[in-house]
């Protein structure tokens, strides 16, 4: 009985060795599969743009893609938002009714350029993309990467940006690695709840601080009673993603970090 004991536990220790950790967002996604890529943004042409530089770049890596018709398919069905804010039964249904393997979700912000003293325009981007199973919503990689570029126009100059960093995003995704090089830190789910906000505008515009502090993805959970619930990937610590808050947006404060949730009121 006890060799048999030993047995069982030596074999679940080595099985357990050869699994991924759970959360980890490093290796490239896997070949043979049939990939869809859904970006959301401010603008739907940015949203477009990155979509096409992802897709682009899966295809020149060997990988299969959702053809732009279908996409445009799955873009009009119900589950599609939920799916972008990582909920797994939008992710198995979409799956289901569409035959794709993988989701690439994905979120571009385009910063307001900046005129220099030469006349030209400075622009920021940064892109997300978190990549889950389309079996079981499971996550593969998750990372983002931001670029700068100078344009004659702010338009230019946003449209390069955006450019750079759907390109660097989907490059790091290709080769299982961060944008900024070396192995992708594994997010951990985070909510941060403010209060003290007045309508839905001010509750949105918390989602961006946090794509700006650099999550992975971030969400709109709740907006009730002056209080916004917002979801986000942080490969962190949580008072590091609050000061990341903090230095963006002066008219916030922290009031505490309990389980998992930053609790911050908007003065």
């Amino acid at each position: 009985m006890l060799k048999k004991t030993l047995a069982v536990f030596v074999l679940t220790a080595f099985f357990a060795a050869l699994a991924p950790a759970s959360g980890s967002c490093a290796g490239p996604l896997p070949k043979g599969k049939t990939i869809a890529v859904l970006v959301r943004s401010g603008s739907a042409q940015y949203a477009r743009s990155a979509e096409a530089i992802i897709i682009s770049s899966l295809l020149q890596g060997g990988y299969n893609a959702v053809d732009q018709r279908q996409l445009e398919s799955i873009r009009k069905n119900k589950a599609a938002a939920l799916a972008l804010d990582g909920d797994v039964d939008a992710i198995l249904k979409l799956s289901q009714t569409y035959g794709f393997n993988v989701l690439v979700s994905g979120r571009a912000t385009v910063h307001d350029p900046v005129k220099n003293e030469f006349g030209l325009f400075t622009a920021t981007a940064s892109v997300s993309v978190t990549a889950c199973q389309g079996s079981s919503g499971k996550q593969l990689f998750a990372d983002s990467a931001s670029a700068k570029e100078v344009g004659y126009t702010g338009a230019e100059a946003g449209q390069k940006a955006l450019e750079s960093a759907a390109r660097a995003a989907a490059s790091a995704m290709i080769e299982g690695r961060s944008s900024a090089g070396g192995t992708a830190a594994a997010l951990k789910d985070l909510e941060v709840e403010v209060s003290g906000v007045r309508s839905f505008v001010e509750a949105h515009a918390i989602v961006e601080v946090l794509d700006k502090a650099g999550c992975g993805s971030s969400s709109l959970i709740s907006f009730s009673g002056g209080t916004a619930l917002v979801k986000a990937s942080w490969s962190g610590a949580p008072d590091s993603l609050a000061q990341k808050i903090i230095q963006q947006r002066s008219d916030l404060a922290l009031e505490k970090i309990e389980n998992g949730r930053i609790y911050m009121v908007r003065r």
